[in-house]
Order: structure tokens, then sequence, then C-alpha cells
């Protein structure tokens, strides 16, 4: 998730070589980390691993009809850095998550 969000501040840059870099560390972020999170789930679960696996994917695939959606309203009303930002929170969101619910 780090080199994700990495990438994602790197793309405020304005200068196009640095801009596809921090795209290349957030596609490298982004992928994976959810091969890692399968991983995790499967370790984790003790019991109903595939009612486990099956409410991540619900989950997962929720989560990308919204970031087909949300992104295009942050990018009408606040242009690239709306963008960052909106995914930076959500990413952030996702690590208080982790923080509350993995003790």
């Amino acid at each position: 998730m780090g080199t994700a969000a990495t990438g994602l501040l790197i793309t405020l840059i304005p200068l196009l070589p640095i801009t596809i870099l921090g795209l290349g560390l957030l596609t490298l972020g982004m992928f994976s980390t959810v091969p890692a999170v399968n991983l995790y789930l499967g370790e984790k679960a003790t019991n109903a691993k595939g009612t486990a696996a099956s409410l991540y994917l619900s989950l997962y695939y929720f989560g990308g009809s919204l970031g087909a959606v949300l992104p295009g309203f942050a990018l009408l009303w606040g242009g690239w850095p709306g963008v960052v930002f909106l995914c930076l929170g959500v990413a952030l969101i996702a690590l208080a998550s982790d923080a509350v619910l993995c003790r």
C-alpha cells in the first residue's frame, strides 16, 4: 500500500516522465497488494474459507465499481489533485480499518 501511495503522490509532479514513474509505482503497489491479501485471507480464515474468499471478492468488485465512479467526480471538482487525495483518503480508511479490525 505504501508503494501505491508513493506513486500517487509522485503523479502530482507535472513532468511526464515522473508522472509515468508514479503511475508505474501505483500499478506495482496495487498488483502486489491484491495477491498478498488473498494469501493473508487464506491463512487467517480457519473456518468457512470459501465464504471468506467469496465475501472478499464481492467487496473487491463492489469497491471497484465505486472506484470507477467516484474518481470521476473528484476529477471534475478538484482536478487531478482531487483524484489523488480521494485515493489517498480511501487508502487511509483501509489502513485504519485494518488496524482496528485485525488486532
